[in-house]
């Protein structure tokens, strides 16, 4: 129970703008990088059965097509793991009983964001433009195939990854959606994490909007997290 309490505090005093970021704990900086408001945790959700039938799924080879993934445990050869990203699975693992909804736990934080970089977070892609920065990290993903140093192996996520980017934007209340520009993927234990990006364009996100909400479609997935923006406040001004 200390460790939420101690959140619960860091939340309600709002270290980060009444102290200097020289000065934060590294509870604080990890509050910052995984329970803020700028790191909310959701749930990718496996469509249910009625919609799954209408909608183009993932085959056991990563592409699109009408064979579904296995997403029990342990499935044998051929058959394709769920697997969570970067770290342990956090408790309950995903229920293999197909009466009970098939869902991941994901984080989602917008890296861009610069509390999140003054706490730490890590090194971004460099890219010509301005962007929103946001990494998921815990998606249904495949770790990669091991294989000899002078071996290449496919990713076995190519689909899954063309789809995830294809299938995110940010969206505002009245306002067209934000698609997602550029995906990129980590190296060694961060290889199943994902870094998405979305382009500030001629009409940034504004505290005026109130809220945005990562959207999230791949089939048979969906993720849907909203961020309020009146609590993305850094130092009087929105930082995503």
């Amino acid at each position: 129970m200390l460790p939420a309490c101690l959140a619960m505090r860091a939340a309600r005093n709002e270290f980060w703008n009444s102290k200097d970021p020289a000065s934060w704990s590294n509870d604080e900086k990890q509050f910052l990088l995984g329970q803020s408001p700028w790191a909310q945790e959701g749930l990718v959700r496996m469509e249910e059965e009625k919609n799954r039938r209408t909608t183009q799924g993932y085959g056991n080879n990563g592409r699109l097509g009408g064979d579904m993934p296995d997403t029990r445990p342990g499935v044998p050869p051929g058959g394709v793991r769920s697997v969570p990203i970067g770290e342990a699975p956090p408790p309950p693992p995903p229920n293999p009983d197909p009466g009970h909804p098939v869902q991941f736990r994901v984080l989602v934080r917008w890296e861009s964001a610069k509390p999140v970089r003054l706490a730490g977070g890590p090194e971004l892609p460099e890219l010509t433009g301005q962007f929103y920065a946001i990494r998921l990290r815990g998606l249904p993903l495949m770790p990669p195939p091991k294989t000899k140093p002078e071996g290449v192996a496919p990713n076995p996520n190519e689909g899954m990854l063309q789809a995830i980017e294809q299938g995110s934007r940010l969206e505002r209340k009245d306002k067209p959606g934000i698609p997602c520009a550029h995906l990129f993927t980590g190296s060694g234990v961060t290889a199943t994490e994902v870094l998405l990006f979305f382009p500030w364009g001629a009409d940034p996100i504004q505290v005026a909007d109130k809220l945005v909400t990562l959207e999230s479609q791949f089939a048979p997935f969906h993720l849907s997290v909203k961020f309020p923006l009146k609590n993305m406040m850094y130092k009087g001004e929105l930082a995503l």
